[in-house]
């Protein structure tokens, strides 16, 4: 076929890369991809170990394997630079930039020639998922549009790169990706990050690690990039940034020098930077020394041990009739899990709209299994009991039709779940949205603001107060439902919550301390308040109902139960006023106004002494 038969260019910088060099090379030639149909670009960047004796060892044997294979050695004139060599050999329509400190899983390229070839003429890029650190950043659930790529693996379409220029070859290491995204994106092309094509990229040798090379060069080139691509705040506070490193305590010795020298580059490097402002109204986030906005759990670990088995997983949907758009959507983001054996149940309440829709995603073949119900107007909780009822999986989840799910939310909680036998469910953590709906006929919004709400780990006490477990965040036991039954129909509102305090009558849940989920909530100040409302409302209600529930338990037990309810790790968010809150929003007081405040102190205390 076609797609199997494009050859596609891989560009490779190494620089004392001798130890990585036989499992990297060992993962290429283990592809599914035939390796006849991928050409080599390799420029090593003055290495002092072996490995420029190692390519002169294998290159006869690579060239064997290889559609050709193109190897030069010259000075370190980084990592750019040294890929926007290789770009001038480039023949092919694609080309992956990729380090050499990682592994290819066997289907990866497979992966990501089919998604590249099957996407709009507008991408210009798509990212690679790592393992056993996934990469914190955010990105849309269900297109995978995100604003920046890490060229640590990311495959290029060629015509973008030369339309471009390639890299900036004035950041010597780290954070060319970034500006090389922005400046694409700045000439409206479109970034994706694609999590089925996987690489287990070693950059770490332990969670939290700090490197000096990367200290220095990601928070250098975070200030050259907010000169060209910063709006006036955040232009106006790189060379501030800088300046509060030195509060900073040291993680390496000569941190103080070494900031130092980095403001020195800043200011004679920032004018060709700001002489080639943006061009176009595209935003261009700026988060401290990060850009785009980080999902928790940067440090959660994949392990490279597969599960024994893949359990079904049932993935139920409510919706009604009118909600076409989200529920697009919403099912993207479920075509988009990582994990493998997955059942869609869609309930739509009222209503038959949604069957041609699902038909469409059934032939598709990428689900394990399709389930459509058309009922009467019936309310939410019936809707969600026929689904619980028309599933067959022995693992169950809900995602109302205007939530999301990230790419790995079945892989991390499925996972999860089966290592602790004695949970009824698990939890991630959730992305609150703030949302302003734009139409809701073709589901236009804006995200207005990204919060985690609640990081409550389980504690029965405090859930019999009050839900602290968004409804999409849970993966569930079959085995609940079959004991304890469904949503209670006389509930119109806080129906989950209700739910969960039976269902963890016997057994916890546990939390995972990683955002695999998000949910809505109206950014504007009415609607909100009347969701509030309409919360507050049913509260008494549902507590009458669980209050249904009887419970034994110690006396010993009742003492932890208490202490729980006194502690909460998360305490009921109180109201702010409208006018605080609208402040703590900018994005200058939110992120930049701690580290100005930090140094007009240190100057004052200066002063003082």
């Amino acid at each position: 076929m076609e797609k199997k038969t494009t050859t596609i260019d891989i560009s490779i910088i190494t620089y004392n890369s001798a130890r990585w060099l036989p499992s990297f090379f060992s993962s290429l030639e283990k592809q599914q991809y035939p390796t006849t149909c991928i050409r080599l670009l390799i420029r090593d960047n003055g290495s002092t170990d072996t490995t420029w004796e190692w390519f002169q060892t294998e290159l006869p044997r690579l060239k064997t394997l290889f559609s050709e294979v193109i190897c030069e050695h010259g000075d370190n004139i980084g990592f750019g630079s040294g890929h926007n060599q290789n770009f001038t050999h480039t023949k092919s329509k694609f080309v992956l930039v990729t380090n050499v400190d990682l592994c290819f899983e066997a289907n990866t390229l497979v992966q990501l020639l089919a998604t590249a070839q099957s996407s709009a003429d507008q991408v210009a890029c798509w990212e690679c998922r790592q393992k056993p650190y996934e990469h914190p950043k955010n990105y849309h659930p269900a297109t995978l549009a995100t604003t920046w790529c890490s060229s640590a693996c990311a495959l290029f379409r060629v015509d973008a790169l030369k339309q471009v220029g390639g890299y900036e070859e004035r950041l010597f290491l780290y954070g060319e990706d970034v500006e090389l995204s922005y400046r694409l994106r700045d000439h409206d092309w479109t970034l994706q990050y694609t999590p089925k094509a996987t690489v287990w990229h070693y950059t770490y040798e332990h969670a939290g690690q700090v490197k000096k090379a990367q200290f220095l060069g990601s928070t250098l080139a975070n200030a050259l990039i907010r000169c060209r691509y910063g709006n006036t705040l955040e232009l106006l506070a790189a060379p501030f940034f800088l300046l509060a490193l030195l509060l900073y305590p040291p993680q390496f010795q000569g941190q103080r020098w070494a900031v130092l020298c980095n403001l020195f580059k800043f200011f004679k490097l920032a004018p060709a930077f700001l002489s080639s402002r943006k061009r176009s109204n595209h935003i261009f986030p700026f988060r401290r020394w990060d850009y785009e906005l980080a999902r928790d759990g940067a440090f959660y670990t994949f392990t490279d041990s597969p599960l024994p088995d893949h359990p079904l997983v049932s993935v139920l949907v409510r919706t009604m009739p009118g909600c076409g758009a989200r529920l697009r959507e919403a099912v993207n983001s479920v075509l988009n899990q990582t994990y493998p054996n997955i059942e869609l149940v869609v309930v739509e309440d009222g209503g038959n709209t949604a069957n041609d829709f699902l038909e469409s995603v059934r032939n598709q073949g990428q689900l394990t299994a399709v389930v459509f119900k058309s009922l009467p107007k019936q309310g939410r909780c019936q809707a969600g009991n026929a689904a619980l009822a028309a599933s067959a999986g022995d693992m169950l989840c809900f995602l109302d039709d205007d939530d999301l799910l990230y790419a790995d939310h079945l892989e991390v909680l499925v996972q999860s779940l089966l290592d602790k036998p004695v949970a009824g469910g698990v939890y991630g953590l959730a992305f609150q949205v703030s949302t302003q709906v734009l139409s809701k006929e073709n589901w236009n919004y804006i995200e207005k603001l990204h919060q985690v709400i609640h990081r409550q780990p389980f504690e029965r006490a405090v859930l019999w107060h009050h839900n602290f477990m968004p409804i999409q965040s849970i993966l569930f036991r079959r085995a609940l439902y079959l004991e304890y039954g469904g949503f209670d129909t006389e509930l119109d509102n806080l129906e989950d919550w209700n739910l969960w305090v039976r269902y963890t009558q016997s057994k916890p849940f546990c939390m995972v301390e990683k955002v695999t989920s998000l949910y809505r909530v109206p950014s504007e100040t009415e609607p909100n308040q009347a969701r509030q409302k309409n919360l507050d409302d049913y509260y008494q209600a549902a507590a009458k109902k669980n209050d249904l529930i009887h419970i034994q338990v110690k006396p010993s037990e009742i003492v932890i139960l208490a202490n729980a309810l006194n502690h909460p790790q998360t305490p009921i968010p109180a109201a702010k006023p409208r006018w605080r809150h609208r402040i703590m929003a900018w994005p200058v007081v939110r992120w930049q106004a701690p580290l100005l405040v930090k140094l007009v102190l240190k100057w004052r205390s200066m002063r003082i002494k």
